[in-house]
């Protein structure tokens, strides 16, 4: 029986976090295994868009192998819907970000889990937790 501790999700993983550990930094490599004891590693489906616009022929099948370990959340209504009122929310401050991050992190709101990123300054959405993958 599997323990169910590693049955649930750990946090949502940046764009840049993924694209860093597919380059080979050393820091997201110890940072992804630290995160996989704590829990499932999750990406929205935006991230593989995110990512296969820059992957060259060469890189596909090993950037398939690592997208296909983690758990991988489509947009649906739900997070669509989320994304929608963060955005909105912003805007009735005078504030803009983009569609994908807004995506990514209504994925990690509604599965309620931080999200790592290095990219903070594109992620301030009320409530969402962030943990700085690198720190600068």
């Amino acid at each position: 029986m599997e323990n169910s501790r590693s049955l649930r999700a750990a946090c949502v993983i940046d764009t840049d976090i993924a694209i860093d550990f597919l380059n080979q930094r050393k820091y997201a490599g110890e940072l992804l295994q630290q995160w996989a004891g704590e829990g499932l590693l999750i990406v929205s489906t935006v991230t593989h868009l995110e990512i296969y616009r820059g992957t060259r022929t060469d890189e596909e099948e090993c950037t398939a192998v690592f997208l296909d370990r983690l758990v991988s959340i489509p947009v649906d209504v739900s997070i669509a819907r989320r994304a929608g009122a963060l955005l909105g929310g912003l805007r009735r401050q005078g504030k803009t970000v983009g569609i994908a991050d807004a995506i990514i992190a209504a994925t990690a709101l509604g599965m309620g889990v931080p999200l790592l990123t290095n990219n903070v300054e594109h992620y301030v959405f009320p409530g969402l937790k962030l943990v700085r993958g690198l720190a600068k």
